[in-house]
């Protein structure tokens, strides 16, 4: 979306054509390991809240506050439908990480108020609560194609609002959050995010009429830039 964009965009297709093979191997192998891999990102998030709270002051606890993303998205993985049906194995699951959470929270050291706390508990649900759901989509019939959708989905809205406010961006859309991004920008990340929805859900042959593929790729667009913008 940048007016005045630098060489952030041979960064982020740098970024994108190393990480997205990865993730489409992942997503594509399934269950464990694609759990594994959401909770690692969900822990590299968290972690990268936490530093910009401090940055502005704040005292968040980093361990507990990743200990309890990446037990979010484990608890994700134990409900989901993919997960073998053995009772034993969630119980473990479930064990395993409540002790991890309770641990870390036993042996930290560092005298945090209600601000800190509140503060980590933020950082731990941003990233965490939200992708906890990736594992129950992913074990779905379909959970495959649904991901993908996600992930295609997003990287198409961010790209075409990037591209085209550095084109012909001149509108801030939000100066005091986030001078960079331009309302031309994020009008074409809506478009390429309803387009881009109706499209994959059609190659992918998903339960979904064009009407609600367009209606969730809006979605989709509104929720990714909001996003952006509250993390800004």
């Amino acid at each position: 979306y940048a007016l005045h964009p630098g060489a952030s965009m041979t960064l982020r297709l740098a970024s994108a054509a190393v990480g997205i093979p990865v993730l489409a191997v992942f997503v594509w192998i399934g269950l464990p390991a694609f759990s594994v891999l959401i909770a690692v990102l969900a822990g590299i998030g968290t972690w990268e809240v936490c530093r910009m709270a401090e940055e502005r002051g704040l005292d968040p606890d980093i361990p507990v506050a990743v200990t309890w993303s990446v037990a979010l998205v484990a608890t994700g993985h134990v409900f989901a439908d993919d997960l073998a049906s053995r009772e034993l194995g969630r119980a473990l699951a479930v064990i395993l990480a409540t002790a991890v959470l309770f641990w870390q929270v036993h042996r930290s050291r560092v005298a945090i108020g209600l601000a800190g706390w509140r503060i980590t508990a933020a950082a731990a649900l941003y990233p965490g609560g939200l992708l906890a759901f990736a594992p129950l989509i992913r074990g779905l019939d379909d959970g495959r194609e649904w991901v993908f959708l996600l992930v295609l989905v997003t990287f198409a809205t961010d790209t075409a609002a990037f591209t085209v406010g550095k084109l012909i961006g001149r509108t801030p859309l939000a100066p005091s959050i986030s001078p960079g991004k331009t309302r031309e920008g994020a009008l074409a990340g809506l478009v390429a995010a309803g387009l881009s929805a109706v499209a994959l859900s059609s190659i992918f042959d998903l339960a979904a009429s064009v009407p609600a593929a367009l209606a969730l790729g809006l979605l989709m667009g509104v929720a990714g830039q909001a996003g952006d913008l509250s993390e800004s």
